[in-house]
């Protein structure tokens, strides 16, 4: 969802249990939620430089942090949370699938699409509006796109007949063509989320996310892209 004024975020934050903000590089992570446990860029202690990435073992602290939390409410703060890696964001994603009482996660980030769609769809996510940013189209190929905005608004009688066309985008790797089109797609329900802040487009994402993955883990092609957004 969009937001016109900054100054919201703050308050905006305690009113949900896990949000995520999208802003432009004027604003300094630092500069919110003063009063906040934060979780930011460290230096590695190897080389004496900033490690540009969010780890494990600072999500560990933070979730102890949030354990033994002494005041009524409390505001986790990671900055920069499209470079958690691997570990630090399944980690995460499973402390956010059951948020503690009176716990409000804030997510920072420059690139809301760099963040896993897993934890995106878990999230009440906002932007400040940034040129050429939300209204732009997803970065695919022209025929990924329309098939990708085909896919997303089918219905169950024509879904079957948009399936094919998708499996005959690269026959000779038609899971690898499935995987593109579905990434497309969940690009363009974020954006109209963002747009519309209708929660009908993150139920979509929750299918979508069903299908990549099960495709991913070499299921059925064809029957999941079908299934899945029955």
């Amino acid at each position: 969802m969009q937001l016109s004024d900054p100054n919201s975020i703050e308050a905006i934050a305690t009113k949900n249990n896990f949000s995520i903000f999208e802003l432009p590089n004027n604003i300094p992570f630092d500069s919110l939620f003063v009063n906040s446990y934060h979780v930011s860029f460290e230096i590695n202690e190897n080389t004496g430089k900033l490690r540009r990435e969010i780890t494990k073992p600072q999500i560990k602290e933070m979730l102890k942090i949030c354990h033994n939390k002494q005041a009524d409410s409390l505001i986790v703060v990671v900055e920069y949370a499209d470079k958690l890696n691997d570990e630090a964001a399944n980690l995460a994603l499973k402390s956010l699938e059951e948020p503690g009482e009176d716990i409000h996660y804030v997510f920072l980030t420059r690139s809301l699409d760099g963040i896993l769609p897993t934890i995106r769809s878990r999230a009440n996510c906002y932007y400040l509006p940034k040129t050429g940013k939300v209204s732009d189209a997803p970065e695919a190929d022209i025929e990924v796109f329309n098939l990708a905005k085909q896919y997303v608004s089918a219905d169950p009688k024509n879904l079957p007949e948009i399936v094919e066309k998708i499996l005959k985008l690269n026959k000779d790797d038609t899971r690898q063509a499935a995987l593109k089109v579905i990434s497309c797609s969940i690009d363009l329900m974020y954006k109209s989320y963002l747009l519309k802040g209708n929660q009908s487009f993150l139920i979509k994402i929750e299918k979508l996310i069903a299908a990549e993955q099960a495709i991913d883990k070499n299921g059925h092609v064809k029957l999941q892209l079908i299934a899945n957004m029955i």
